[in-house]
Protein backbone atom coordinates (compact mmCIF):
# COMPACT_ATOMS: atom_id res chain seq x y z
CA UNK A 1 0.00 0.00 0.00
CA UNK A 2 1.41 3.32 -0.99
CA UNK A 3 1.74 6.47 1.66
CA UNK A 4 -1.57 8.22 0.22
CA UNK A 5 -3.34 5.09 0.46
CA UNK A 6 -2.44 4.40 3.74
CA UNK A 7 -2.96 7.83 4.80
CA UNK A 8 -6.50 7.59 3.77
CA UNK A 9 -7.22 4.42 5.30
CA UNK A 10 -5.88 5.98 9.19
CA UNK A 11 -7.86 8.84 8.60
CA UNK A 12 -11.48 6.54 7.67
CA UNK A 13 -10.48 4.25 10.44
CA UNK A 14 -9.61 7.01 12.89
CA UNK A 15 -13.41 8.96 12.07
CA UNK A 16 -14.91 5.51 12.50
CA UNK A 17 -13.50 4.95 15.97
CA UNK A 18 -14.52 8.90 16.97
CA UNK A 19 -17.89 8.65 15.65
CA UNK A 20 -18.98 5.66 16.96
CA UNK A 21 -18.80 6.34 20.64
CA UNK A 22 -20.84 10.01 20.02
CA UNK A 23 -23.59 8.16 18.21
CA UNK A 24 -24.02 5.41 20.56
CA UNK A 25 -24.31 7.89 23.46
CA UNK A 26 -27.05 9.88 21.58
CA UNK A 27 -30.94 9.66 23.32
CA UNK A 28 -33.93 11.76 22.18
CA UNK A 29 -37.34 11.55 24.11
CA UNK A 30 -39.99 14.23 24.33
CA UNK A 31 -41.91 15.27 27.52
CA UNK A 32 -41.98 16.69 31.24
CA UNK A 33 -38.21 17.10 32.24
CA UNK A 34 -39.42 15.38 35.60
CA UNK A 35 -41.08 11.55 35.67
CA UNK A 36 -42.05 12.37 39.25
CA UNK A 37 -46.01 11.58 39.72
CA UNK A 38 -47.61 14.01 40.94
CA UNK A 39 -51.78 12.54 40.91
CA UNK A 40 -52.63 9.57 43.01
CA UNK A 41 -55.77 7.66 43.17
CA UNK A 42 -57.23 7.80 47.81
CA UNK A 43 -55.07 7.10 49.32
CA UNK A 44 -52.28 9.26 49.03
CA UNK A 45 -49.10 8.82 51.73
CA UNK A 46 -46.76 12.23 51.89
CA UNK A 47 -43.84 12.31 54.32
CA UNK A 48 -42.08 15.44 55.03
CA UNK A 49 -40.08 16.98 57.86
CA UNK A 50 -42.25 17.96 61.48
CA UNK A 51 -41.34 21.42 61.14
CA UNK A 52 -41.75 22.11 65.18
CA UNK A 53 -38.55 19.85 65.63
CA UNK A 54 -37.07 23.23 64.25
CA UNK A 55 -36.92 25.30 67.26
CA UNK A 56 -35.44 28.31 65.23
CA UNK A 57 -39.07 28.51 63.34
CA UNK A 58 -41.28 29.29 66.39
CA UNK A 59 -38.84 29.72 69.38
CA UNK A 60 -39.81 32.99 71.12
CA UNK A 61 -36.38 33.25 72.50
CA UNK A 62 -35.48 33.94 68.81
CA UNK A 63 -37.92 36.48 68.32
CA UNK A 64 -40.63 33.97 67.50
CA UNK A 65 -44.47 35.10 68.79
CA UNK A 66 -45.65 31.68 70.83
CA UNK A 67 -48.28 30.04 69.15
CA UNK A 68 -48.00 31.91 65.74
CA UNK A 69 -48.42 30.07 62.55
CA UNK A 70 -45.71 29.09 60.00
CA UNK A 71 -44.61 27.06 57.30
CA UNK A 72 -41.64 26.02 55.57
CA UNK A 73 -40.65 25.56 51.68
CA UNK A 74 -40.99 22.16 52.21
CA UNK A 75 -44.80 21.75 53.11
CA UNK A 76 -45.08 24.39 49.52
CA UNK A 77 -43.96 21.82 48.08
CA UNK A 78 -46.62 19.03 48.99
CA UNK A 79 -49.49 21.28 47.01
CA UNK A 80 -47.91 19.73 43.68
CA UNK A 81 -49.33 16.60 44.60
CA UNK A 82 -52.86 15.23 44.33
CA UNK A 83 -54.81 12.66 45.36
CA UNK A 84 -58.80 12.05 43.56
CA UNK A 85 -58.25 15.65 42.69
CA UNK A 86 -57.61 17.43 46.03
CA UNK A 87 -54.43 19.28 46.76
CA UNK A 88 -52.68 20.65 50.04
CA UNK A 89 -52.09 23.80 49.29
CA UNK A 90 -53.77 27.23 50.32
CA UNK A 91 -54.52 30.65 47.95
CA UNK A 92 -54.48 28.87 44.57
CA UNK A 93 -54.26 31.10 41.50
CA UNK A 94 -55.12 28.99 38.63
CA UNK A 95 -53.54 31.53 35.39
CA UNK A 96 -50.34 32.22 37.63
CA UNK A 97 -50.16 28.21 38.43
CA UNK A 98 -48.77 29.29 42.06
CA UNK A 99 -50.12 28.40 46.07
CA UNK A 100 -49.46 29.42 49.40
CA UNK A 101 -48.24 26.41 51.62
CA UNK A 102 -50.81 23.80 52.50
CA UNK A 103 -49.72 22.68 55.59
CA UNK A 104 -48.32 24.98 58.44
CA UNK A 105 -47.93 24.40 62.52
CA UNK A 106 -48.38 26.30 65.59
CA UNK A 107 -46.21 25.81 68.54
CA UNK A 108 -46.16 26.64 72.26
CA UNK A 109 -44.12 24.96 75.30
CA UNK A 110 -46.29 23.46 77.38
CA UNK A 111 -45.50 22.43 81.32
CA UNK A 112 -43.57 20.08 82.32
CA UNK A 113 -41.14 19.95 79.27
CA UNK A 114 -44.40 19.12 76.67
CA UNK A 115 -44.98 20.93 73.81
CA UNK A 116 -48.22 21.72 71.90
CA UNK A 117 -48.37 21.48 68.78
CA UNK A 118 -50.95 22.08 66.01
CA UNK A 119 -50.88 21.21 62.74
CA UNK A 120 -53.34 22.51 59.87
CA UNK A 121 -53.59 21.19 56.52
CA UNK A 122 -55.57 23.33 53.95
CA UNK A 123 -57.49 21.17 51.57
CA UNK A 124 -57.87 22.17 48.06
CA UNK A 125 -61.09 21.08 45.90
CA UNK A 126 -60.84 22.28 42.72
CA UNK A 127 -63.99 23.34 40.80
CA UNK A 128 -64.05 20.75 38.19
CA UNK A 129 -63.67 18.01 41.14
CA UNK A 130 -67.17 17.14 42.55
CA UNK A 131 -67.67 17.36 46.08
CA UNK A 132 -65.57 15.40 48.45
CA UNK A 133 -65.20 14.53 52.22
CA UNK A 134 -61.29 14.30 52.97
CA UNK A 135 -59.58 12.40 55.52
CA UNK A 136 -56.08 12.83 57.04
CA UNK A 137 -54.36 10.53 59.09
CA UNK A 138 -50.84 12.59 60.72
CA UNK A 139 -48.35 10.74 61.79
CA UNK A 140 -45.50 12.15 64.16
CA UNK A 141 -42.19 9.91 63.75
CA UNK A 142 -38.85 9.00 64.46
CA UNK A 143 -37.37 7.18 62.06
CA UNK A 144 -39.86 4.60 61.09
CA UNK A 145 -41.37 4.94 65.01
CA UNK A 146 -44.86 6.63 64.99
CA UNK A 147 -44.40 8.55 68.19
CA UNK A 148 -48.11 10.44 68.35
CA UNK A 149 -51.04 10.49 65.26
CA UNK A 150 -54.41 12.53 65.17
CA UNK A 151 -56.71 12.40 62.28
CA UNK A 152 -59.53 14.13 61.15
CA UNK A 153 -62.16 14.67 58.01
CA UNK A 154 -64.13 17.66 56.99
CA UNK A 155 -66.52 17.25 53.48
CA UNK A 156 -65.12 19.93 51.26
CA UNK A 157 -67.75 21.55 48.00
CA UNK A 158 -66.05 22.21 44.81
CA UNK A 159 -64.06 24.55 43.82
CA UNK A 160 -63.26 25.50 47.75
CA UNK A 161 -60.30 25.08 50.21
CA UNK A 162 -60.87 23.87 53.68
CA UNK A 163 -58.33 23.45 56.92
CA UNK A 164 -58.07 20.02 58.78
CA UNK A 165 -56.81 20.50 61.87
CA UNK A 166 -55.07 18.02 64.94
CA UNK A 167 -53.23 18.96 68.07
CA UNK A 168 -50.58 17.00 69.52
CA UNK A 169 -48.55 17.31 72.67
CA UNK A 170 -45.24 15.91 72.51
CA UNK A 171 -42.54 15.88 75.44
CA UNK A 172 -40.09 18.59 73.60
CA UNK A 173 -37.16 15.79 73.93
CA UNK A 174 -39.10 13.68 71.51
CA UNK A 175 -38.48 16.57 68.67
CA UNK A 176 -35.30 15.45 66.71
CA UNK A 177 -33.80 17.91 64.83
CA UNK A 178 -30.97 15.70 63.29
CA UNK A 179 -32.09 12.99 61.55
CA UNK A 180 -35.48 15.45 62.07
CA UNK A 181 -38.79 14.36 63.13
CA UNK A 182 -41.14 13.53 60.06
CA UNK A 183 -44.24 13.89 59.77
CA UNK A 184 -46.45 10.99 57.29
CA UNK A 185 -49.89 12.47 56.05
CA UNK A 186 -52.15 9.58 54.61
CA UNK A 187 -54.73 11.54 52.42
CA UNK A 188 -58.18 9.81 52.14
CA UNK A 189 -60.82 10.88 49.61
CA UNK A 190 -64.44 10.44 49.04
CA UNK A 191 -67.08 11.37 46.57
CA UNK A 192 -69.34 13.49 49.26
Amino acid sequence: MNQPEARTAWVGVLLMAVSIPYAAAQAASQGDASNEKTTFTSPMVLETVFAAADRSLWDPAKGHVAGAWFSTEDYRGLGRFSCDGVYLRSDFKRKQGTWKPGLEMSVKEGEGGQVQVKVRATADNPKDNRDRKVDILFEVMNGEKVIASASDSRGIEEGDATGITVNFTLPAADLIAEPMTKLRLTVKTLRD
